[in-house]
């Protein structure tokens, strides 16, 4: 748990953030179909990393729809409103993996974009986040 929210979606100027920085956020992993899933949740919107391969290596990911290869991952930005949810796919970036030996911790920094289709019209939103796990 983060007492500050560790995610920041934006548009593309910067100024309207679907995530709270100032409220708290849940980090989950879990390991399902022999791979990696890191879930980072704020009420009721998640930002999810699907790795795979069953444990983290230091090297950049990059990010990738469909990915399916080691050094590839698929994001995804996802809500529930109500009875219905909904969730937009990361379409670029990386994803830079380290390993803190002294705090035995893993560091994740995140610098991504995702574009929505809504009818007629493409919105490009940043994606960032930096955090650790263990």
């Amino acid at each position: 748990m983060y007492s500050r929210c560790p995610v920041a979606i934006t548009d593309t100027s910067g100024y309207n953030n679907y995530f709270t920085p100032h409220q708290s956020a849940t980090v989950r992993l879990e390991k399902i179909k022999g791979g990696l899933v890191i879930t980072i949740q704020q009420r009721d919107q998640f930002f999810t990393m699907f790795f795979r391969q069953k444990k983290l290596d230091e090297r950049k990911y990059k990010i990738k729809v469909g990915a399916d290869d080691k050094n590839e991952l698929d994001a995804k930005y996802s809500f529930r409103s109500g009875s219905r949810a909904s969730y937009v796919n990361v379409t670029s970036g990386t994803v830079d993996v380290t390993y803190n030996k002294e705090a035995h911790v893993w560091n994740l920094k995140v610098d991504g974009m995702l574009s929505n289709l809504v009818e007629r019209s493409v919105a490009y939103y940043k994606v960032k986040a930096d955090f650790s796990v263990k």
